[in-house]
C-alpha cells in the first residue's frame, strides 16, 4: 500500500520531469497524508497538455451520496481496479500522475514498526499512477480527489511490505492520462520500475503534523529485530 508520501525535490527538476515550464510547484512537503491537498498532473480539457491541480488524497467517487467520515480511498489495487465500482469509471477516463521523491512504508517487528522512506536510487523524482474524480454536493460544493494505484512489491521491497505504489516511467505518462486508451496490465508490473533503496527513518512521520525534512533522515538506531531489510 502506500500510506504516506513526500514530494521535496527542486522546482527545476519537476519542471523538466513533466516539461512544464509555467506551473508553480508548492514548497517541499516531507509527510503527505491522506486527507490533505496534494499537487497532481492531469491533461486539460483539450487532452493534449498537462495541467498542475490540488487535490484531495483519499478518492471520493462521483456517485457518492454523502462524503466520508474519514479518509476517501487513497490506494486503488492495479488487479481489480478496472472492475471495482469505487474506481472502475475513474480508471477509464480520469487517470492522472502523483509526482514524489520517496513513500514511506512499515515493516513489522516483534514489538514495533520501523518506518522506512523509499525513493530511487539516483535520488530523482519519479510518479505514481493515479486516479481522479470530482464529488459535488447540492449546493455545488466540489471535493476534486485522488487514489494511488498498487502492485505487488519488488523483490528488494517485499522484505518490508508485500504491496507498494505503482511508478511510471517518463515514457508512459502519456499512454497513462490518455483517456482514449486504456494501460497495458505490465505497466502494473513491480519489476518495471525504477530501482528502488529504502532506508529506516526516525518515528517522526507517525505523527502527521511533522512535516520537516526530520521525517526523512535517516534513524541513528534500529533495534537488531527490527533489521530485517
Amino acid at each position: 500500500m502506500c500510506g504516506r508520501y513526500s514530494l521535496t525535490s527542486p522546482e527545476e527538476a519537476m519542471r523538466q520531469l513533466f516539461d512544464m515550464q509555467t506551473e508553480v510547484w508548492i514548497q517541499p512537503r516531507y509527510n503527505i497524508v491522506p486527507s490533505q491537498i496534494a499537487p497532481v498532473i492531469r491533461l486539460k480539457d483539450n487532452d493534449t497538455e498537462f495541467t498542475l491541480d490540488s487535490m484531495t488524497w483519499g478518492l471520493i467517487p462521483n456517485w457518492s451520496k454523502t462524503l466520508p467520515r474519514g479518509n476517501g480511498q487513497i490506494n486503488a489495487r492495479s488487479e481489480t481496479v478496472a472492475q471495482k465500482p469505487m474506481f472502475r469509471s475513474a480508471y477509464r477516463r480520469r487517470r492522472c500522475l502523483v509526482p514524489t521523491d520517496g513513500f514511506y512504508e512499515w515493516q513489522k517487528a516483534a514489538t514495533y514498526k520501523q518506518p522506512y522512506w523509499i525513493s530511487r536510487t539516483d535520488n530523482a523524482p519519479f510518479v505514481f499512477a493515479g486516479l481522479w474524480d470530482t464529488w459535488e454536493d447540492d449546493q455545488n460544493n466540489k471535493v476534486i480527489s485522488f487514489a494511488i494505484l498498487t502492485t505487488e512489491a519488488s523483490e528488494e521491497l517485499r522484505p518490508i511490505h508485500h504491496r507498494m505504489p505503482v511508478i511510471l516511467r517518463p515514457t508512459e505518462f502519456n499512454v497513462w492520462l490518455d483517456p482514449n486508451a486504456m494501460p497495458e496490465p505490465e505497466l502494473f508490473e513491480p519489476a518495471y520500475g525504477p530501482k528502488m533503496t529504502a532506508r529506516p527513518v526516525s518515528n517522526r512521520v507517525n505523527n502527521p503534523r511533522n512535516d520537516d525534512v526530520a521525517c526523512i533522515s535517516e534513524a541513528r538506531h534500529v533495534p537488531a529485530q527490527g533489521q530485517l531489510f
